[in-house]
C-alpha cells in the first residue's frame, strides 16, 4: 500500500516537482503529468523506472504568464499504486510593460541618530512618531471589461511593501514583496483574480507602507537604508484561449492619496486615524474627490525583479489572549507565550478615543509592564484614532512585534472576546517530532520550534522584535536543527541567493544578509577588511549543512563560485600579517600567514562567563576572536574541500586539503601546549579544537581531559559561546564523555537550557541569564533561535535518527539508550518519507519500534546490536 502525502514544486525555467510518500513497499516507477489553464495535456514525463522522488526536473520549460496544473502517479515493487493531484502553478511574467509609480509628496526629513551602538544602550530616543513619518499611500486605478477573461494573473512588486486589492477582496500575502537585498534584487508576486473580476467597472488598488525599504530598520533604528521614497509595481494581464492578451499596469494614469494609516513602520508600529478614512477606495463604486492626484513614474528598470520562489507571510495561528491586571493598576494582554505578530480588537468607542497598545516580551519581577527592548525606533508601539460613537474594529496591517504582553490604555474593555493576536510567519512544513519522558525537553522543543518559526520572516532573522536582520553566524549554528524541526530548504536557498548578491568583488562576505548601510556605522574604527569568521563562513556552511539535509548536489553547485572566491578571500585575509609580528620568534612567524588574527573578529561570541559577569560584552572579541577565527578557517577548509571533490574539483580539493594540514599546523605551534593543553583555556575553545580535528591524535586525550575539569570547575555548567556551543554536546559524546554530555543536556542550572525552561521561557533567549532567579528580567531578546540548535542533537543523538545519505535514502538509527529517559519518540521527514523511531525502557529490555518510507534503508545500532531494515514497520529488542 502506497500514499502520497504532499507534493511541492520549485518553479525554476524548467521546474522541479518533488513528493513526500509512506507506505510498505518501494516505489518503482513514476509518472507526472502537466496540463495547462484550460485542462490540455502540456507535458508527459512517461513512466520514469526509478524510486527518487526529490526536485524531479521537468524537461519542458513552462510558458511565461501561464497556470498549469501537475500529477504524480507512482507504482510500488509489489503492485500498490499511489496518485496525487498537485496544486496550481504560476509562471513568471514574460516582460514588464508596467511603470514603477510613487507619490509627488516632499517626506519629512531624516533625523534618525546616526551614532554607532549608543542609542542601543541608551534606550529609546524620545520623539513623537507622528512627527517624523509619513502616511502610507494609497493608489487605485479604474478599468472597464466587456467581458470577464479566462485567466487574469497580476504581477505585482514594490519598494516598501505593499497590500493589493482587486475589487476591494485583498489578494496580497502579508508584507509583500519581502525582505530582500534589494539594490540587486527584488521579488516579484504573482496572483490569481479571474474570480474577482467583474464586467463593467474594475479597479486595482494598492496600499503602500515604507516597511524594510525606507522604515526605521536595524540595531540602530535608521530610516532610509535603501532609498528615500516608496515605489510600486503592478501589472494584470488577462488572457483568453484564443491567445488575446490586455494588460491593465500602473503609470501615471493611477492616482493616489493618503489614507487613515498615518503612518506604519515595522519597528516604531502603526498609527491609524479612522477621520482619514476613505471608506470603500478600494471598490469600483468608490468616487474620487481632489484629493486623489496623479501618480509620478520613475525609471527604476526591472533588472533586479525575480520571481519569488518562496511562500510569503502569513497568518499562520490566533490565540485569544487572557487579560492580567497588573499590580500598578495597568490592563495587559497575555499571549501565554512570546510570539511575533500583532494583536486586532474590536471596542465600543467613543468619537476622540485613542486605544494605544504597547508590545514586550516581559514583565518586572512584580507583574509589571516593562519594555524590554530598548534602543532608537524600538517603540512596538499601535494606535487607533476613533472618529465617531460606535464599535471600532482595528487590525494592524504594515507592522509586527515581538511580545507575549501588550499593554492597552485608551479603553477599560476587559472582555477578552474583542481582543485577538495574530501569529506570523513564513508557512514551513514541520518535519520533525521530539517527545520523551522528561516534560523539561518537551518544552524545550516546543520552545525551539516557537523561536524558529518566530525568527523566519520573509529572512532568518536573529530576533523579531529589535534588529530583525539576517544576522549570518544564527542561521549558521542553527541550521541543522532548523533541518530537521522544519522544511527550509528552499526558504535558505533563496537567502543564499541574497548572500551571494551581498558578497563583495573581492570575495568578502558581510555579516549580514540584506546588508544595510547602517551596519558601517557599527563597525569599529580603524578596521579595513568585512568577513569575520563564523559568520561570513555561513557562506561555506550553510550551503554544506542543506547538502547533508537534503542531499542535492545542485545547493553546492549554485553556490559554489562564492564558496570558492569567499575562501581565497579568507586565505589572503590569513596571510595578513599581524601588527605584532616582528616580535615573535622564528617559529612563530614561520606559521602567521594560516593563522586568521587580523580585522574584526566576533569569537565565541555571548560566552557565559563573560557576558554575565558585567565586564564589557567586547571582551569576548579580545579574549577569543583570534583563535576563534583560525579554527573557523580549518574548519572551513576542510568543508571546502568535501565539497570540491563532491563536484569534482580534484585541483581545488588537494589545494583545501593542503592548506586544512598547514592551518592545523599553524595552530599548533601558536595555541597548543606542549601536554595537549591550549593557551586559550575556555571550554569554547577546546570544544572547536576538537570538532576542527586541531589536536594531534597524541595529545588528543588530554584536551578532552581538561574540557571536562573546565566543566567540572564550573559546577558542570557550559561556559561555550555563540559559535561553540552548537558543537559542545557532539563532541563530547565523540571523545568518550557522553554521560558529560547528557549531564549538561539535563541541567537547570544557569547558564543552560532547561534553567530557561525553568525559568518559563516559551521562545530561546539572546542570553542565557534572560532572567534572574528571582523572576527579573534582562533588556536581551527573549526570542533568539540560535542556542536553540541543540535541538540536533535531541534527534540525531537521543532519538537517533541520522540522516547520513540523504540522496540514497540511507539512514542511521542509533539513540542513546542509556541517556537517563525511560522512553523517546519523535520522527523525522526526510526527502524521501517520515521516519518514526520509538524506544522505550522495559523490564528485562529496551524495545525500538521503526517506521521508514519506501526506498530507505537504515542501519540499527544498539550498543554492540546491528541490523538493517528497509522500508515498513520494525520491532527491535535488546
Amino acid at each position: 500500500m502506497l500514499n502520497i502525502l504532499s507534493g511541492s514544486v520549485r518553479l525554476l525555467e524548467k521546474p522541479e516537482f518533488s513528493w513526500i510518500l509512506e507506505g510498505d513497499e518501494d516505489q518503482v516507477c513514476f509518472k507526472i503529468r502537466i496540463k495547462d489553464a484550460y485542462g490540455r495535456l502540456y507535458w508527459d514525463s512517461g513512466e520514469i523506472v526509478s524510486g527518487k522522488r526529490h526536485n524531479i526536473v521537468c524537461d519542458k520549460a513552462l510558458k511565461d504568464e501561464s497556470i498549469y496544473t501537475w500529477s504524480v502517479r507512482v507504482q510500488g515493487a509489489i503492485g500498490g499504486t499511489a496518485e496525487y493531484q498537485g496544486g496550481k502553478i504560476y509562471t513568471k511574467i514574460s516582460s514588464w510593460s508596467a511603470k514603477w509609480i510613487e507619490p509627488d509628496r516632499v517626506r519629512k526629513p531624516l533625523t534618525d541618530s546616526m551614532e554607532p551602538i549608543e542609542p542601543v544602550a541608551k534606550g529609546k530616543v524620545p520623539g513623537d512618531s507622528l512627527e517624523k513619518l509619513d502616511p502610507v499611500t494609497c493608489f487605485r486605478k479604474e478599468f472597464e471589461l466587456p467581458e470577464v477573461p479566462a485567466q487574469a494573473l497580476v504581477y505585482a512588486a514594490s519598494h516598501g511593501i505593499y497590500t493589493l486589492y482587486m475589487n476591494g477582496r485583498r489578494v496580497s500575502d502579508l508584507f509583500a514583496p519581502g525582505y530582500t537585498s534589494y539594490e540587486k534584487h527584488i521579488d516579484y508576486q504573482c496572483y490569481e483574480v479571474t474570480d474577482l473580476l467583474r464586467t463593467g467597472k474594475n479597479v486595482m488598488a494598492f496600499e503602500l507602507a515604507d516597511g524594510w525599504y525606507t522604515g526605521k530598520i536595524s540595531a540602530l533604528g535608521i530610516g532610509q537604508q535603501f532609498g528615500t521614497e516608496n515605489a510600486i509595481l503592478g501589472e494584470l494581464i488577462l488572457k483568453n484561449p484564443d491567445g488575446s492578451r490586455t494588460a491593465i499596469i500602473t503609470d501615471e494614469g493611477m492616482r493616489w492619496s493618503e489614507g487613515a494609516l498615518r503612518y506604519a513602520d515595522l519597528y516604531i508600529g502603526e498609527y491609524y486615524d479612522s477621520h482619514y478614512l476613505k471608506e470603500g477606495w478600494e471598490q469600483p463604486a468608490f468616487e474620487m474627490d481632489h484629493s486623489w492626484r496623479a501618480a509620478v513614474a520613475r525609471d527604476y528598470g526591472y533588472e533586479t525583479l525575480v520571481m519569488q520562489t518562496i511562500p510569503g507571510i502569513k497568518e499562520i495561528r490566533t490565540i485569544r489572549p487572557e487579560i492580567l491586571f497588573a499590580p500598578n493598576g495597568d490592563m495587559l494582554l497575555d499571549a501565554g507565550e512570546n510570539i511575533v505578530g500583532y494583536v486586532s480588537f474590536e471596542l465600543d468607542l467613543k468619537a476622540g478615543d485613542i486605544v494605544s497598545m504597547e508590545h514586550s516580551e516581559t514583565l518586572d519581577k512584580d507583574g509589571n509592564y516593562i519594555q524590554n527592548i530598548i534602543g532608537q525606533n524600538k517603540d512596538q508601539m499601535d494606535f487607533y484614532v476613533a472618529s465617531a460613537d460606535g464599535v471600532a474594529i482595528y487590525k494592524p496591517e504594515f507592522t509586527f512585534h515581538g511580545f507575549r504582553y501588550v499593554r492597552v490604555n485608551g479603553t477599560k474593555d476587559a472582555d477578552k472576546e474583542h481582543y485577538l493576536i495574530h501569529v506570523i510567519g513564513t508557512p514551513l512544513r514541520k518535519t520533525g517530532e521530539f517527545t520523551c519522558s522528561d516534560d523539561r525537553l518537551n518544552k524545550l522543543q516546543e520552545v525551539i520550534c516557537r523561536s524558529q518559526l518566530g525568527n523566519m520572516i520573509s529572512i532568518p532573522t536573529d530576533c523579531p522584535q529589535r534588529e530583525r536582520t539576517g544576522w549570518l553566524g544564527d542561521m549558521q549554528v542553527f541550521a541543522p536543527t532548523g533541518c530537521y524541526e522544519y522544511d527550509i530548504e528552499e526558504f535558505l536557498r533563496h537567502w543564499l541567493a541574497d548572500i551571494r548578491n551581498e558578497q563583495l568583488p573581492d570575495g568578502q562576505i558581510p555579516h549580514i544578509t540584506p546588508c544595510m548601510k547602517s551596519h558601517d556605522i557599527m563597525k569599529p574604527p580603524g578596521i579595513k577588511g568585512v568577513s569575520a569568521a563564523g559568520w561570513s563562513d555561513a557562506a561555506v556552511i550553510i550551503p554544506w549543512r542543506l547538502y547533508e539535509a537534503y542531499g542535492d548536489i545542485n545547493i553546492l553547485k549554485e553556490n559554489f563560485e562564492m564558496i570558492k572566491s569567499y575562501m581565497a578571500s579568507t586565505e589572503e585575509l590569513a596571510a595578513e600579517l599581524p601588527a605584532d609580528y616582528e616580535e615573535l620568534d622564528d617559529a612563530r612567524k614561520a606559521v602567521q600567514k594560516y593563522l586568521w588574527n587580523t580585522g574584526f573578529q566576533y569569537g565565541d561570541w555571548l560566552m557565559p562567563s563573560i557576558q554575565m559577569s558585567g565586564k564589557p560584552i567586547f571582551e569576548v572579541v579580545a579574549q577569543t576572536g583570534y583563535v576563534v577565527a583560525t579554527l573557523m578557517f580549518m574548519l572551513t577548509t576542510d568543508i571546502t574541500a568535501k565539497i570540491c571533490d563532491l563536484l569534482g574539483e580534484s585541483r581545488l580539493c588537494r589545494h583545501y586539503q593542503e592548506l586544512n594540514e598547514k592551518v592545523r599546523e599553524a595552530f599548533a605551534v601558536e595555541y597548543i601546549n606542549a601536554d595537549g593543553t591550549l593557551s586559550k583555556d575556555y571550554q569554547g575553545i577546546y570544544v572547536l579544537a576538537l570538532k576542527a580535528n586541531a589536536i594531534p591524535e597524541e595529545l588528543k586525550p588530554r584536551a578532552v581531559q581538561r574540557l571536562a575539569e573546565l566543566i567540572h570547575e564550573n559546577h558542570d555548567l557550559l561556559d561555550t559561546g555563540f559559535l561553540s556551543v552548537a558543537y559542545l554536546l557532539p563532541v563530547l559524546k565523540e571523545n568518550g564523555l557522553k554521560k558529560l554530555a547528557n549531564r549538561l543536556l539535563f541541567q537547570d542550572e544557569c547558564p543552560s537550557w532547561l534553567y530557561e525552561i525553568k525559568m518559563g521561557a516559551t521562545t530561546m533567549w539572546e542570553y542565557w541569564n534572560g532572567y534572574a532567579p528571582d523572576g527579573t528580567p534582562s533588556d536581551c531578546s527573549m526570542n533568539h533561535f540560535a542556542f536553540g540548535c541543540v535541538g540536533e542533537y535531541l534527534f540525531h543523538d537521543i532519538l537517533g535518527i541520522q540522516n547520513t545519505d540523504p540522496g540514497r535514502g540511507i539512514l542511521e538509527i542509533e539513540p542513546d539508550i542509556d541517556c537517563g529517559l525511560t522512553w523517546v519518540k519523535g520522527s523525522y521527514e526526510t526527502v524521501w518519507g517520515n521516519c518514526r523511531v520509538e524506544w522505550k525502557k522495559e523490564s528485562k529490555h529496551t524495545a525500538l519500534y521503526l517506521e521508514l518510507p519506501p526506498n530507505v534503508t537504515a542501519k540499527v545500532r544498539i550498543g554492540e546490536h546491528i541490523r538493517t531494515f528497509g522500508c515498513g514497520t520494525h520491532r527491535m529488542e535488546v
